[in-house]
Parts: C-alpha cells; sequence; structure tokens
C-alpha cells in the first residue's frame, strides 16, 4: 500500500445564505468517461478538477436539490453500485444530519449499516461529497478508496467550489475616519464566529474597498453588532496594520487616542515591547492558533498535532472554550501565555509591507482574507540594494568546477550585456532595495520601489485575482518558449510540466520564434509560460529582431517564467498587459545557474508550489535565486498537489537505524491558513493530522517508512545542504 498526505481547507458552511447563486457559465461539469470508465467532475471557476472510476461507462443524470445535507453549486446521480478514487484519499462519513459517524483513512476498511450517508472528501481542492444509501462498504486498504453499495445503484456526486468573490464593494473617501468605518465592514464576510472561522472557507472575502465622494456600505445596516472594538488613533501606519485582526475578531475600528483592544469592558494594549505591528500579529497567531485547536471539539475531533502540543504546555478546558462567545473566547485566550502557544503556532503565509498611504487602502481586503501580517513601510524604510553587492562575481557560482580564465561566462541577456549599461538599468537598480526579513512563507511589497526577494503588488494586481478565469477548465496549457541555440537543452522543462497522470496537459515547444509569432504565443490563452533565452533594453531578442512588450495592448497568460537576464521591465509589462502573476530577474543570470534554477522552478510548480512559494523556497539554496522576484500575483500556480498542498522535508538525518526529519508544509490558494492535514504513513502517525503550513519536528521513522514516504509523491527534500527529490533521494538511499 503506498502511503498518502491528505489536505482538509474546508468545514461545513453553516449559514446557507452565504451561498450565492453561480451564472450557469460557472456551474460545475460532470463529464462522462469511456477509457476508463468514469466521471470527471471539473470546477470551471477555479479550474481543478478530480476522476471517479467505475466498473463500466455510465452516465449522468441531475440530482434533486435535497439529494445532498450539504450547500453545492452542482450535483449528479450516477447509476453504479461500485465508485472509486483515482488513489488514496481521506473520507469523512456522515449521516443525513452530517454527524461524522466514521473516518476512514489508508488501510481501513469500513462497513456501514441500512441508512443515508455523505461522504466528505479531505485529499483534493475541491470540495466533493457523494451520497450514498447504506449498507454500503468503504474499503481504503490499497491504492484507492472503493465505495460498495450492493443493492443500491444510485449514487450522488456534488461538488462546492472554494471559489470566493468579494460579495460588495464598500465606498469611502480619502478620510482615516471614514476608511475605519470601511474596515470594520470586513467582518460581515465571517461566515460564523465560532472557532471553525478559523477554517479558511469560512472566512468569506471581505468586500472591495474603493475611493468615492462620500463613505457608502451597501448592506452594512444588516451586521451584527461586532464581538469587540478596536481603539486606534487615526493615522495611515496604525490604520492599515490592523486589518485583518479586525476581520478575524469580528472588530470595529474606532478612533482614539491610544491602540488598544477593547473586551467587554477589559482593555488590552496594542503596543508591546517589539512595537505595534508585533504585537498586532502576535495576538491574531495567538487567537488563530488556540482556535485551530478549540475548533476540534467541534464538526472536526481529530487527532491534531497542534492539540498535543498545547496540552503540553497548558491545562486549557477547550471544551468549555468552544462554547464561549466570541468575546469571552478571545478574553480567555489572552490570559493564556503567549510562549505557551508559540510552538503550536503554524508558519504564517503572508507578510505584507504596505507603505503608509491612502492609494493603498484598497488592497486591505486582500491581505484581510489572507490573515496577513502587515507592517507600513515608509520611505525611510526603504535602502537601496547594491546588486553586485548582494551576489558575488558569476565565476564563483559555477558548481560544477572553476571557470578557465579565457572562457566567456554565457549570461541570459544580449552578447554585450555584460558591458551594456543603460540608462533604464540604471533606474531598475536605482529602484531595487531589500525589505526587512520576515519568517513569512510568502512575502509582498505594495508601494514605490522594486523590493528584492518579495512579490511587486498594487491594488490593479490584487483585483485581477478576481478575474482570472482558467483558459481550459479542463486541461493546463503550458507553453514553453526556447529562443535561444545554446539553450536548447533546457527544453528538457517540458518533460517536467504534464507528469502528474490525474491532470490533463498541454505542452507545446516553440523555438526560435519572430517577433509576430512570439507577440502570438503571448496573445493566445495559456496557463503558464516558461521562456527561455534573451531579455534586454529592448525586449525579447527573436530570429528576426527584438519584440517589446510594452507594444502590446494585451496578453492572454495567467502566470509566466521569464529566464533571462533583467526580465523585469518585460515581466512587469506582461502584467500590466494582462497576466495575473511571474517569476522574472533583477540582473544577469549565468546559464548553467539559470538552467538548474529553471528546472528546479519548473519542477516546484508541476509539484503544486504557487510561483511565490517556489521562489522563496528556492532562495534558501541557490544564492542567485535573489536575483529572481515576482511581479503581479504570487498565488499563481499551474497544479494542485495530489496531496491537497505541497510539503518539504528537511534535515534528514541518519540515528542508529531510525531516520529522523522536518516536514515543513506550504500554503495554496485554494487550501490556505487553518486548513489541515491528515498523514497515512506508518513513520508519522504520530502526528495524525497537523495544520497546512506547520513545521513537524523530529519525526522518527524507520527505513521502510521514509522510504514509502519519498516514493509516495514528488516534493522537494533539503538533504546536506542541497535540493533534491524525493524519488531521487529514495534510489540514494535505498
Amino acid at each position: 500500500m503506498s502511503s498518502s498526505i491528505y489536505v482538509s481547507g474546508d468545514a461545513i458552511v453553516t449559514n446557507h445564505d452565504t451561498m450565492e447563486t453561480l451564472p450557469l457559465s460557472s456551474t460545475p461539469r460532470f463529464e462522462p468517461l469511456v477509457a476508463p470508465a468514469g466521471i470527471q467532475v471539473v470546477d470551471p471557476i477555479d479550474g481543478g478538477q478530480f476522476t471517479f472510476l467505475t466498473p463500466e461507462p455510465v452516465e449522468t443524470d441531475p440530482a434533486p436539490e435535497d439529494a445532498l445535507p450539504v450547500p453545492v453549486d452542482g450535483a449528479v446521480s450516477v447509476d453504479t453500485d461500485v465508485i472509486r478514487t483515482p488513489y488514496l484519499v481521506g473520507v469523512w462519513i456522515r449521516n443525513g444530519e452530517f454527524d461524522l459517524v466514521e473516518q476512514c483513512t489508508g488501510g481501513d476498511q469500513v462497513s456501514l449499516p441500512d441508512g443515508r450517508y455523505v461522504v466528505e472528501f479531505s485529499s483534493v481542492q475541491l470540495k466533493l461529497y457523494l451520497g450514498i444509501d447504506g449498507p454500503a462498504t468503504v474499503d481504503a486498504t490499497g491504492d484507492l478508496v472503493e465505495f460498495s453499495t450492493p443493492g443500491q445503484s444510485d449514487v450522488v456526486i456534488g461538488l462546492r467550489s472554494y471559489h470566493e468573490q468579494p460579495a460588495r464593494t464598500i465606498t469611502t473617501t480619502e478620510s482615516p475616519h471614514d476608511v475605519m468605518k470601511a474596515i470594520s465592514q470586513f467582518r460581515g464576510a465571517l461566515k460564523t464566529t465560532s472557532p471553525e472561522r478559523s477554517f479558511p472557507t469560512l472566512r468569506g472575502h471581505p468586500p472591495l474597498v474603493e475611493f468615492g465622494e462620500e463613505f457608502s456600505a451597501p448592506g452594512g445596516t444588516r451586521l451584527s453588532p461586532a464581538s469587540l472594538s478596536i481603539e486606534l488613533p487615526p493615522r495611515w501606519d496604525r490604520i492599515l496594520p490592523a486589518a485583518p485582526l479586525s476581520y478575524y475578531l469580528d472588530a470595529e475600528l474606532v478612533p482614539g487616542e491610544q491602540a488598544q483592544l477593547h473586551i467587554d469592558g477589559q482593555t488590552v494594549p496594542l503596543v508591546g515591547p517589539d512595537g505595534y505591528e508585533q504585537r498586532l500579529a502576535k495576538i491574531l497567531k495567538h487567537v488563530f492558533t488556540l482556535d485551530c485547536v478549540v475548533r476540534t471539539e467541534g464538526l472536526y475531533n481529530v487527532d491534531l498535532h497542534e492539540r498535543s502540543v498545547i496540552e503540553e504546555h497548558t491545562d486549557l478546558d477547550l471544551d468549555r472554550l468552544y462554547d464561549l462567545s466570541l468575546a469571552e473566547r478571545t478574553q480567555a485566550y489572552l490570559e493564556v501565555p503567549f510562549e505557551a502557544v508559540e510552538p503550536a503556532t503554524p508558519e504564517w503565509k503572508l507578510t505584507a509591507d504596505v507603505q503608509p498611504d491612502p492609494e493603498n487602502v484598497p488592497v486591505l481586503p486582500f491581505l484581510a482574507s489572507d490573515l496577513a501580517m502587515i507592517r507600513a513601510t515608509g520611505d525611510d524604510d526603504i535602502e537601496p540594494e547594491d546588486l553586485s553587492e548582494a551576489s558575488p562575481d558569476v565565476e564563483s557560482f559555477f558548481r560544477d568546477g572553476p571557470t578557465m580564465p579565457d572562457r566567456p561566462v554565457l549570461l541570459r541577456g544580449a552578447a554585450d550585456v555584460r558591458s551594456k549599461t543603460t540608462s533604464e538599468d540604471s533606474t531598475v537598480a536605482e529602484r531595487v532595495f531589500r525589505p526587512d526579513p520576515t519568517d513569512s512563507l510568502m512575502h509582498t511589497f505594495v508601494g514605490d520601489g522594486i523590493p528584492l526577494g518579495a512579490t511587486k503588488m498594487t491594488p490593479e494586481m490584487f483585483r485581477r485575482r478576481l478575474e482570472y478565469e482558467p483558459v481550459e477548465s479542463d486541461r493546463v496549457r503550458v507553453d514553453v518558449i526556447v529562443n535561444e541555440e545554446a539553450m536548447s537543452d533546457e527544453t528538457a522543462v517540458s518533460d517536467v510540466y504534464g507528469t502528474r497522470d490525474w491532470i490533463d496537459f498541454d505542452v507545446t515547444i516553440h523555438s526560435d520564434l519572430t517577433q509576430g509569432e512570439l507577440a502570438d504565443v503571448f496573445q493566445r490563452d495559456t496557463d503558464f509560460l516558461h521562456y527561455i533565452g534573451h531579455v534586454d533594453d529592448n525586449g525579447f531578442k527573436c530570429s528576426d529582431g527584438y519584440l517589446d512588450v510594452r507594444s502590446l495592448s494585451s496578453v492572454n497568460l495567467s502566470g509566466f517564467l521569464l529566464n533571462a537576464c533583467q526580465s523585469y521591465e518585460q515581466g512587469h509589462a506582461l502584467v500590466d498587459a494582462g497576466a495575473v502573476g511571474g517569476i522574472v530577474t533583477l540582473a544577469n543570470i549565468p546559464n548553467p545557474t539559470a538552467t538548474r534554477i529553471g528546472k528546479n522552478l519548473a519542477r516546484l510548480l508541476n509539484t503544486g508550489f504557487s510561483i511565490a512559494t517556489a521562489r522563496s523556497f528556492l532562495e534558501k539554496d541557490e544564492q542567485l535565486a535573489k536575483r529572481y522576484m515576482i511581479v503581479g500575483d504570487g498565488h499563481a500556480n499551474i497544479v494542485e498537489n495530489q496531496s491537497g498542498a505541497p510539503i518539504v522535508i528537511k534535515d534528514v538525518n541518519q540515528e542508529d537505524e531510525r531516520y529522523v526529519v522536518d516536514i515543513q508544509g506550504y500554503p495554496v490558494a485554494k487550501i490556505s491558513i487553518g486548513g489541515f492535514r491528515s498523514w497515512h504513513n506508518n513513520g508519522v502517525n504520530n502526528i495524525g493530522h497537523n495544520l497546512i503550513s506547520s513545521r513537524i519536528q523530529d519525526i522518527r521513522m524507520s527505513e521502510h517508512e521514509l522510504k514509502s514516504l519519498l516514493e509516495n509523491d514528488d516534493f522537494p527534500v533539503i538533504y546536506e545542504d542541497n535540493i533534491t527529490w524525493s524519488a531521487d533521494l529514495s534510489q540514494r538511499l535505498f
């Protein structure tokens, strides 16, 4: 039996009124398959897909509205008494009232008596349900899960999209007082104030914010009274960082002289020894982590690793805390020492440096939705970064051996790029700076300048996230462009894209394109574009000259990697013309390094990493990876991970006959911070479940257990201080 890792990012929606009606073109599709026989479920909004297998080809019929006791965007009935998943997944089996009756994991077999059941899946980036009638058998003892309902032929398949859209738009003036009122409306997007709001899909997207001549909040009068209030001086460096905490705590922002939190008459200072922003971040992480633990007393009573950590350091009555109101619960949480909760706190998803200017207020709904740590970064906090000092001479980076003195260093720019200095290059260099470091897995900057090591974002780029639609919902289209014969060996990246056997890919290789042909590729629909070649001031080098993307009115691609020297300006132009986000370079890159980084980035993206987490992860191993950065939305990714969200194994050490490893999880756009991961491998059974972005340390595994984990899926491993891959390490060790 192969091992599996499962992720759940959802809980049942408790308020059906929050489910918005989707347009007909956005409703799920259930497509019968002949070879292999089954049903492919497609979410046209997010582009996710999943296939159920059946012994013989089947047809679908619309299911009645009450076929499932949960809200779904679409459901069909299938005439079969056996249905299988394509690989091993985790399932929760509930009765018609949605009470949990069984949890079936790898190695389990469950027999269900007569009755109606709904099966909830916890391992895919679609919210899938099966409706089955018992008696039934659920068999997860092999490499997949089989549902058998002898004598009961109809099985219902339902889907609810993870897609979240803001339900309304708040109009505000640029007055700090009005902006505080606008942020106070964010809390209305919470679907519950119970601890389950720590699940990402129970935190609806806050309303958008735009500027106008007067304040207007449609629907705001229907909000229930705020659970708490946050008093702040009406200054931008105080207002902007408070948005995520205000949203999560169901708190209203009110102007005052001091920064402090008010809870049922109690006052909690919001300026601590480390300053204001760090104090806000500590409170948010503290409350959020305790919510994740306390919610195990509710619908999802799982053996959460973080709960065991909390119970080692405290004697909290979790059942009592679960039943308290939000205000009472928050008050009780803040009585728990921060240091007792810190060991259980997951790695945070996002830190956002935002220049404290009213023009950046429209980014707050997006940052609040991500529960980002916001730091108000002023001009005085920005110091230019010398790229030549940030990276030593390129010849020292050839790891395969020294560069011969009489041999030129081949770079990813034009032939004379090493000696070429232009006013534009100087302008870019003068705008580059390195933000203060952060421990978060992703780092975003909003403001003037080019942030080395972070994602450059604007309010317009955030808004584009809402407008994105997959090119073709049942296929992933990738274009690999090699416009330089000397780099043709890098076309091997095309073998990396599309190696996920549960997703359909369409990978096209283009070589030696003219200006017109390259423009056509940019303007045709594609999910990801991987460019290999030369870029300089004039644009992309083509067989008949140069193509400057700034001359194109629009492009139709989602994500991209421009693996060429100094590709920032052209990449930024792609985002300005309509692309969602991509990876670019800020300086010259030697060919061997660019090839190595390009292949690793392709493999990371093909494993389910977002472009931001892939780049950030590489910087820890590749010194020159700091010359790569993100423009546009760093959340963009090509494919879903088979297990729901990607992982990295770190620090593989052998002690006696056991291996000791650390495992770091990474969030994705559809399964964000607050989702949990279930482990079904003998080596990590002592964890059970853990929060998706946690780092679990010192996991002891036998040789057989580690081998099983490494061969289960393709993921990166840090071994002997270098990046390798799970399958490669398995061959090396075993």
